[in-house]
């Protein structure tokens, strides 16, 4: 006779305890943009949530003439340099569309640096050269993809210097001149 009482009370405390978790979880449901919104400094500062902060990165279109924007998330950094970074990384990867990439996926970004100016200085290996597949306009489209992407994401960037492992380059296939420092070229971004 005890052991079915104790059955019964485990059987009953087990029931209450689903309840319990149904009514939580239902309620966390309905009311999840409350409780985010509430509870959000706290798992900022915990390291739970890690705000993400939408860009525009530039790829080439099928055609290779122009550049089309395409929206990606990245995560929201202390400072300037951290996001720029992301882009790069980003840029590197590819599109996710149908848009061609416009960076070799061997390239590598080495250090990402910003002057006074307003000078990105981005340093890549040696892969954005190397293994580019050439063409006068294959390379604006690589060097303006780099360029518009910062400088349309931060205005902090003006312009644009292409470094490959620490040094200036002349160029990055043979056509264009990267002696100096780029500014952005909207006129290759064509709109969707």
């Amino acid at each position: 006779m005890t052991k079915r009482r104790k059955k019964k009370g485990f059987t009953g405390k087990f029931i209450v305890l689903l309840f319990l978790i149904g009514a939580i979880v239902s309620l966390s449901i309905l009311f999840k943009k409350e409780i985010t919104h509430t509870f959000h400094p706290l798992f900022e500062k915990l390291g739970v949530i890690e705000e993400r902060k939408e860009v525009i990165l530039y790829f080439s279109d099928r055609n290779g003439e122009y550049l089309i924007a395409e929206r990606r998330k990245i995560l929201r950094k202390e400072g300037i340099k951290g996001e720029a970074r992301q882009v790069v990384d980003e840029l590197i990867k590819g599109p996710r569309g149908k848009l061609i990439p416009t960076l070799p996926p061997q390239t590598r970004c080495l250090t990402l640096k910003l002057d006074e100016k307003g000078t990105a200085l981005v340093d890549f290996n040696r892969a954005l050269s190397k293994d580019h597949p050439g063409g006068s306009s294959a390379e604006i489209l690589t060097t303006y993809s780099i360029v518009n992407s910062l400088t349309q994401n931060f205005p902090q960037i003006r312009q644009v210097q292409i470094l490959i492992e620490g040094k200036p380059i002349e160029t990055i296939a043979g056509h264009l001149s990267l002696k100096t420092p780029i500014p952005a070229k909207p006129d290759l971004i064509k709109k969707n």
